[in-house]
Parts: C-alpha cells; sequence; structure tokens
C-alpha cells in the first residue's frame, strides 16, 4: 500500500479496490477475517489507519470534460441574410412564373411595336416625299422682311433700330 506523505496532523484514509481471488500475505500474526461481499453499487473497500478494512461509498469519479473548443453564438447579420434567403428565394420563384406566363403576351406586344415603329417610318417616308414634291415643282422663292422700333434714352435722346431679314427656298 502507498501512503501519501503529509506534513500536518490529519489522519490518512487509503482507499483500495477489493479483489477477492487475490491472496493476502501476512507476515506476522494471523491473517485477518475475509471482507464480506459488498453490499451495493458504489461500495469499495477502505483500509482505515489502524490497519482495519471496511465497506464504504465512494463516489466514482468521472472523466474530466472535454475541453474543445466551445460553440460561438451565431451573429446577427447571419440570422438576418438567412431570414432573408427564404423571402428573396420565394420572390424570384414568383418573378419567375410571372414571367413565364406573361412571356407569350410580351412576346406578341413586341411584335406590335416593330410593326408600329415599321408603319411610322413608312408614312414619314410619304409625307416627306410629297412636301419635297410640292417645293420642287414652285420653283425659287425669295421673302424679305424689315421692321423699325424707336425709342428715347434716359438723357432724352432718340434712338432708332432697324432690322431686315432675307430666306431663299430653291
Amino acid at each position: 500500500m502507498n501512503q501519501p506523505v503529509r506534513t500536518d496532523a490529519q489522519p490518512v484514509y487509503t482507499i483500495t479496490q477489493h479483489h477477492p481471488a487475490a491472496s493476502i500475505a501476512v507476515t506476522q500474526g494471523t491473517a485477518p477475517p475475509a471482507p464480506s461481499p459488498p453490499p451495493g453499487a458504489g461500495v469499495e473497500l477502505v483500509v482505515l489507519p489502524g490497519g482495519e478494512q471496511r465497506w464504504a461509498y465512494v463516489p466514482a469519479t468521472r472523466p474530466a470534460p472535454y475541453g474543445g473548443p466551445r460553440s460561438q453564438p451565431v451573429p446577427a447579420w447571419a440570422k438576418t441574410a438567412a431570414l432573408l434567403m427564404w423571402s428573396a428565394a420565394g420572390s424570384a420563384a414568383v418573378a419567375g412564373w410571372g414571367l413565364s406566363l406573361a412571356g407569350p403576351w410580351l412576346e406578341a406586344l413586341a411584335w406590335a411595336l416593330v410593326a408600329f415603329a415599321v408603319a411610322v417610318s413608312v408614312v414619314a417616308y410619304v409625307v416627306r416625299g410629297l412636301f419635297a414634291r410640292a417645293r420642287r415643282a414652285g420653283g425659287g422663292n425669295r421673302a424679305e422682311a424689315t421692321a423699325t422700333a424707336t425709342g428715347r434714352t434716359v438723357l432724352g435722346g432718340k434712338v432708332t433700330a432697324t432690322a431686315t431679314a432675307v430666306a431663299h427656298s430653291e
């Protein structure tokens, strides 16, 4: 038996495991009486300071808890992003479904806009051609306009302004 070394005056108790199959060697005197079988779970054979053996309840030793990395709390931005992903995915799915329903109508609308643009450009070319023919048939035109304005200055003087504009059409 190993006895721990102590310097204070406290009594020392040693707890040992009892193995009934092991033989007990006695160096002097008579052999101690064999202990009775253990009365229940959690009971071990204890050697008291006087050498006497008794059964005692001993708490079970538990293994040390794992000291590995602990889980960190989830940040608020990650929770918000996770919640918004569902609504964003749902919105995209609904938008895709709506476009699939509106696809044929949008195609027809695009063709109608193309036809309208072609019609407007054809009408514009026809109207331009009609007016160009009328201008060519009339020959050259000349127009002249003159405007005169008079007024008084702050010191009582008289001011006259004349403007003339000439336009030629061929």
